[in-house]
């Protein structure tokens, strides 16, 4: 009878350690997401685009900012890393925008491609967020980018992988 207390009791205290050690080993299983985006092809590099109010791209059927219509004087931009704002040369670039939608921990790589022959431009936007980090935020991704000649098409394609 005593020998069965004490197997009873070695098994529970292993059990415990092995659901301790599982319990640890998931735990460590963290998802590491870089903390700055990446800005590739003809993104004007370091420029910071500032919307005066809220979501904008909530309100328009078009993710293209050229300095016309309702919000050409919706946006400034820095060139010095936020220090001062200046007003959008619109006469030198354009604005574009890929919103979505990412859990709250997430990095961008932001991608701008002009196809000449074809007469498209092509703004592809990848998120990588954390599955663990489930706080949902609406993010615009802003870009600024030298002006697109008239007649061009501009593609938008947000995509969000999660780790």
């Amino acid at each position: 009878m005593k020998i069965e207390i004490m197997s009873i009791k070695r098994s529970f205290v292993l059990s415990l350690f092995a659901i301790a050690f599982l319990f640890v080993a998931n735990s460590c299983n963290k998802c590491t997401i870089a903390n700055t985006n990446e800005e590739t092809g003809v993104i004007v590099k370091g420029a910071i685009i500032y919307p005066k109010s809220g979501y904008i791209t909530s309100e328009v059927s078009s993710y293209h900012f050229n300095g016309t219509g309702n919000y050409a004087n919706s946006f400034e931009v820095s060139f010095d890393g936020g220090q001062t704002r200046v007003p959008v040369n619109w006469g030198s670039y354009d604005i574009l925008a890929n919103p979505m939608s990412v859990n709250c921990k997430a990095s961008i790589l932001k991608d701008v491609t002009v196809d000449t022959i074809n007469g498209i431009v092509r703004y592809n936007a990848t998120a990588t967020t954390c599955k663990s980090c489930e706080q949902k935020r609406y993010i615009e991704n802003y870009v600024l980018v030298p002006k697109i000649n008239s007649g061009y098409t501009v593609w938008v394609t947000p995509k969000v992988t999660v780790q």
